[in-house]
């Protein structure tokens, strides 16, 4: 071909070029087109278009050759030794190699391989910097002409303006597409969803806008280790990336990097990564990664990463992209804890109303300890709940809430030496917390290990100005509790404060009652002996006086005088009986005592003139209670034979969630005077034992006296 028509082949080869780059036609169309026309032109063998990547390497992007495909597009070069493209690179000026015998490097070996003896290289500079290189080869024995860079100077004009369109328009696609996620991502924000369902868009966003990568987000915990919140993966990922996960923090990784330092942070080969996230990331099959940190009140919250899984490192700028979806992460993050603080403030308002509402309703210090376990347990999500009293040096637990409570005994002292929550409250009178059991000792140490806890808060409950005890919250998962534990198990323990300090002034009135009670009884048993060493000895010396009688009748013994034996006796006897029906009534029947409250009932209602129908367990109880019991149910039957006008009555008791219940029923009259004296004497003796009574007795409906009286453990 002469000069004039190879020039006119040149020319014509420029304008299909020109044509397709004018028609926008995509890189890869571009580049074989390209590829083709120039080995047409030149007449060589061998035209190859390679992209420069970050990390020094080369990409095969087109290639032509007139024997078919010799290397295949997508192949990653390492320019190493000397290449006609590693000098590209390296001077961003065309160069040559005329001979490759004797050079080193992956290209001159694959360049031998083929046979290629003579190659030229052009650079393709785009927008001002070093793109890529077109590379021409022969395997002739003459090198390539000397004007082959000259020629070739058009075409890698031709598609540096190409690229430099398709980058424009892939920019501005790109551009555009972000910009439809970000408002996407936005519409969740403004629309208030949960934190899930913008994590899930955010990394499906990510994910499709960098090339289908995978991402993952990740929240920092105090203990040093990030808690997976979600995961967008090509495959499933393996359990330990799960959702929900949480892993050490250490070594050298995406994530703890952005841990240590605050700022973005990648690793572009994760094989030679180290630490327990490397180690599940490499199982992950990831090679390179970017990270940011995600920022909520001006704190470090956590991360979003995005990964890849083919080599070499994620394009630049992708720090700077994932920076502004963290920015609306940041902004839903603090939304949603807005709103969950105000949901909590809420319960926890809730939570202290209920417990109030029991403490002025005067419940029990137990059914109050109870509430305010179970309450503290739900609001701050503790395995254990524990209530205890100071006892000199040790502590008592009144109440526990929660499995581990099993291990906590209730009601038995516990020396407070050692290192545990409760000794630290004691000792300065302040809320106190344990963040980690390892190396605690002392006997509530032990029952913390046996139970598994890890951390552990007290706030202490203070009453009449000084300590009374602790309430204590403890875990057996996860890092150290929440910073604002202390204040909130504080209110807590002033409304128990309030509750123990009603409860004392009730348990002093009715201690000075069951005193009371105690002291009758105790008065009674004296009578008891009283009767047998007073009014019995009596009846005794009668009897001893009468058989001298009848042995002085017998013997007709003059010396003695009968008359005066007799008077005696009967003077003994006399007294005997005045003394036995006065102090008869109220003493307990030895059968009470001997047999319990089912003998003594039966005795009793064996003596009245009524048929009585009895069904009473045959347990023991205290005496106070068996005294108690007895006493009730006379009393009552009493009531029923002299004003009922029943013809029957039925006697029944049971024990009902620790209380003995009793019930007294008859058919009679009814109309039955809940302030008669009998009735009300039944009333004081329930109530000094904190029991409680109720009577139904409508006119012509009969009586129903029941008494409930709580069981001592």
């Amino acid at each position: 071909m002469d000069a004039i028509g190879r020039l006119a082949e040149e020319q014509a080869a420029l304008r299909r070029v020109a044509t397709l780059v004018a028609q926008g036609a995509s890189q890869s169309e571009l580049f074989a087109v390209v590829a083709a026309q120039v080995a047409a032109v030149l007449l060589v063998p061998y035209v190859r278009i390679l992209r420069f990547e970050p990390d020094g390497t080369a990409t095969e992007r087109a290639h032509y050759a007139v024997a078919g495909a010799v290397f295949e597009v997508g192949t990653r070069w390492t320019l190493d030794g000397t290449s006609a493209v590693t000098m590209v690179l390296e001077t961003g000026r065309p160069a040559r190699i005329d001979d490759y015998e004797g050079l080193t490097g992956q290209v001159a070996d694959a360049m031998r391989a083929v046979g290629i003896t003579s190659t030229v290289g052009i650079p393709i500079v785009v927008a001002g910097r070093l793109w890529g290189a077109m590379v021409v080869s022969s395997d002739g024995p003459a090198p390539l002409p000397a004007d082959t860079e000259s020629h070739l100077t058009d075409f890698t004009e031709l598609v540096a303006t190409a690229i430099a369109n398709s980058e424009a328009r892939a920019e501005l696609d790109r551009l555009a597409s972000e910009q439809a996620a970000l408002r996407r991502v936005a519409t969740l924000v403004v629309e208030e969803r949960t934190p899930e369902e913008m994590f899930a868009q955010v990394l499906e966003e990510v994910g499709t806008l960098l090339d289908d990568a995978d991402a993952a987000m990740m929240r920092f915990e105090r203990d040093d280790t990030a808690t997976v919140l979600g995961v967008r993966s090509k495959a499933a990922p393996p359990d330990g990336l799960r959702v929900g996960v949480r892993i050490p923090l250490g070594g050298e990784s995406v994530a703890s990097e952005i841990h240590r330092s605050g700022r973005p942070a990648r690793i572009d080969d994760y094989a030679t990564a180290s630490g327990e996230m490397a180690r599940r990331v490499n199982r992950h099959l990831i090679r390179s990664a970017v990270g940011v940190p995600i920022v909520v009140h001006g704190r470090l919250w956590g991360s979003l990463i995005v990964a890849a899984r083919d080599p070499g490192p994620m394009p630049p700028g992708t720090e700077a992209r994932l920076a502004e979806f963290t920015e609306l992460l940041g902004t839903a993050i603090a939304n949603a804890d807005a709103r969950a603080e105000i949901a909590r403030l809420a319960d926890e308002q809730a939570a202290l109303r209920r417990v109030a509402t029991l403490v002025a309703e005067g419940a029990t210090p137990a059914d109050v300890f109870a509430a305010a376990a179970a309450e503290v347990a739900l609001l701050l999500d503790a395995e254990l709940v524990a209530l205890g009293r100071f006892e000199g040096d040790a502590i008592t637990f009144v109440a526990v809430h929660g499995e581990a409570g099993a291990l906590l005994p209730v009601d038995v002292p516990i020396p407070l030496e050692g290192e545990n929550v409760a000794g630290i409250v004691r000792a300065t009178g302040a809320s106190a917390r344990i963040d980690d059991f390892a190396d605690a000792t002392g006997p509530i140490a032990d029952l913390v290990h046996r139970a598994q806890l890890t951390a552990s808060v007290g706030a202490p409950v203070i009453v009449g100005g000084a300590v009374w005890g602790v309430i204590i919250t403890s875990w057996t998962r996860g890092g150290p509790p929440a910073p604002d534990t202390e204040a909130r198990l504080t209110q807590f323990a002033e409304l128990l404060d309030t509750a123990i300090a009603n409860a004392d002034s009730r348990a002093q009135l009715a201690a000075s009652r069951v005193r009371l009670l105690s002291a009758e009884d105790a008065a009674r048993r004296r009578v008891v002996r009283d009767l047998h060493d007073g009014a019995q000895q009596r009846l005794v010396s009668t009897i001893v006086t009468l058989r001298l009688v009848r042995q002085a009748l017998a013997e007709d013994d003059a010396a003695v005088s009968v008359e005066e034996l007799v008077g005696q006796a009967l003077e003994n006897a006399e007294r005997g009986n005045a003394e036995l029906r006065e102090l008869a009534h109220g003493i307990l029947p030895a059968v009470l005592t001997r047999g319990g409250l089912r003998d003594g009932v039966g005795t009793l209602v064996e003596r009245l003139a009524l048929p009585v129908t009895t069904d009473l367990p045959e347990t023991r109880f205290a005496p106070e209670l068996e005294a108690s019991a007895y006493f009730v149910i006379a009393e009552a039957l009493t009531n029923v034979v002299k004003h009922s006008q029943a013809s029957s009555a039925v006697v029944r008791a049971e024990l009902d969630d620790g209380r003995l219940k009793v019930e007294i029923r008859d058919d009679g009259v009814g109309g039955a005077d809940p302030a008669g004296n009998g009735l009300v004497g039944i009333g004081d003796r329930v109530a000094v034992l904190g029991g409680s009574l109720r009577i139904e007795s409508p006119r012509s409906g009969g009586t129903v006296v029941t008494a409930a009286i709580p069981v001592a453990r």
